[in-house]
């Protein structure tokens, strides 16, 4: 059973408080993938109660453990700028994660995408139009996980922000569409369409 569906089973009969005491006990038994996954899901739990340092802690400890894992430190660097509100140890977070994305293959543009949101928060268009450069300019790997083409972070940057030339080709790479948000967050997830993955001419 999935976390999420095994939390919600919870829901019915127990307090937060509970279900993350129950959480947290399986969690020592827990190994590998399902470890990485209950860190990920306790996380959340910590943070519905309003125990973000206590959940800050139990991620350090998850990516000490997880030394190639990319989605942790994500999750850390996204707790820091959401949750604490602390955009500058956020940034600090992000670029940890992004040396481990690049290493690893896995999520470069979700962690670039948490990036930029960061450097719109703190008014830096210089550096958050040279991320949008590296988020067009990546090479997506075909069944190596990653998001979709992201543009929240666009639309909610004042006028002037974003360097013209980039925001004009990033316009073109990343179309607005209907449903699009300026929400203060990150959008729903979308997997990578056909267009992101290069494609193998075939043999003749």
């Amino acid at each position: 059973m999935k976390f999420d569906e095994w939390v919600d089973q919870l829901r019915a009969e127990l307090p937060l408080q509970d279900i993350i005491q129950i959480a947290s006990a399986k969690m020592q038994d827990a190994h590998g993938e399902s470890l990485r996954n209950f860190a990920l899901g306790l996380k959340w739990l910590l943070v519905e109660a309003g125990r973000d340092l206590e959940a800050l802690a139990m991620l350090d400890e998850m990516i000490v453990q997880f030394p190639d894992d990319v989605l942790l430190s994500i999750s850390r660097a996204s707790l820091y700028f959401y949750y604490l509100e602390r955009p500058q140890d956020a940034l600090r977070s992000i670029d940890f994660a992004l040396e481990r994305a690049y290493r690893s293959g896995f999520f470069r543009r979700e962690a670039l995408g948490v990036k930029a949101r960061i450097l719109l928060q703190l008014g830096r268009g210089e550096q958050l139009s040279d991320v949008l450069e590296q988020i067009m300019a990546l090479q997506i790997i075909k069944d190596i996980p990653d998001v979709g083409r992201e543009r929240d972070f666009v639309d909610r940057a004042p006028a002037g922000l974003i360097r013209a030339d980039v925001l004009a080709r990033y316009n073109q790479f990343r179309p607005k569409r209907p449903g699009d948000t300026t929400a203060d967050g990150p959008p729903e997830y979308e997997p990578p369409d056909d267009a992101d993955v290069p494609r193998v001419p075939a043999e003749r």
